[in-house]
């Protein structure tokens, strides 16, 4: 079964509940660190993507069986299917019929994404197809929708910076050659970054790529792992899989991000709304 949205104490809850149903002797939990729970009932805790490693591999194909039950916890790591992460989680689940799927968002960053959760669910019995003919063939408990919601906190750049802005633009371009063309936006949306500190506020909580001005009250996407809480988006990151890990460390749906006036921040703002969108729209389709 897919679970989304669900919270630690509702994970350990399913967790219990499945082994009483089931009469589960062996419990095994494959989860990133970053994201492990903490379970009631006896079980053991193999690292994502620590479980590829031979000592693991070997050990989960030789002591997991009929009655063992596998829980795969916010492993949507990459939107490769096939990747090797997968495939070797996808040979645990063939020793068994007993699996708990948890993840925070039904997708990295297209609906595809959710293909990787049907195969887990279904032990890729139809790992070639399209997974939009048969969802009728696995459970999913959207446990609540968590689409994120953003709300831009607009910062006027003032004439010298859209100047050095087109500096860098025009830099970039000319250096790009051959290398993989989203270096333009990364590095155009740093420019704005002395622009944004004219509206921090000490008493509120921030999360960037990293703390080139040494903030005390901010925190990186990474750092959230033990710094949670309510934070504004002081730039985004570029990678929407680190921006979801943000979002599973912290709770949050509703964000609140500085935004410039500079192309560059309109178009993350836009890129990222987008975004929002297709996981409504996947939400969407699992209901029905």
């Amino acid at each position: 079964m897919i679970f989304l949205g669900l919270t630690a104490a509702e994970k350990d809850m399913e967790v219990s509940r499945y082994c009483i149903e089931h009469g589960c002797s062996k419990v095994f939990m494959i989860s990133p660190a970053r994201f492990r729970v903490s379970l009631t009932v006896d079980h053991e805790w193999i690292g994502y993507p620590q479980h590829i490693e031979y000592v693991n591999f070997y050990h989960m194909m030789r002591d997991v069986d009929r009655s063992s039950l596998i829980v795969i916890n916010e492993c949507l790591r990459t939107q490769n299917r096939y990747a090797l992460e997968y495939n070797c989680i996808r040979n645990f689940l063939l020793q068994t019929s007993h699996q708990l799927i948890f993840q925070r968002l039904p997708l990295i960053d297209t609906w595809a994404d959710f293909a990787i959760l049907f195969d887990f669910d279904t032990r890729s019995r139809w790992k070639r197809e399209l997974v939009d003919g048969h969802l009728e063939d696995v459970c999913v408990d959207v446990r609540r929708d968590l689409t994120p919601m953003f709300h831009p906190i607009e910062v006027s750049a003032s004439p010298r910076t859209h100047a050095l802005y087109e500096v860098e633009r025009e830099r970039l371009f000319s250096e790009l050659g051959l290398r993989d063309p989203h270096t333009l936006p990364r590095n155009l949306h740093l420019v704005g970054g002395k622009t944004k500190l004219l509206r921090v506020d000490e008493m509120q909580q921030y999360v960037g790529r990293n703390n080139r001005f040494n903030l005390s009250n901010l925190c990186t996407y990474r750092e959230t792992e033990s710094r949670s809480g309510l934070r504004i988006v002081f730039e985004w990151c570029h990678n929407f899989i680190d921006f979801a890990d943000f979002l599973a460390c912290t709770g949050q749906i509703d964000i609140d991000v500085l935004t410039t006036d500079m192309k560059v921040d309109c178009w993350y703002l836009q890129r990222y709304q987008g975004w929002a969108g297709r996981i409504r729209d996947a939400y969407a389709t699992l209901h029905g």
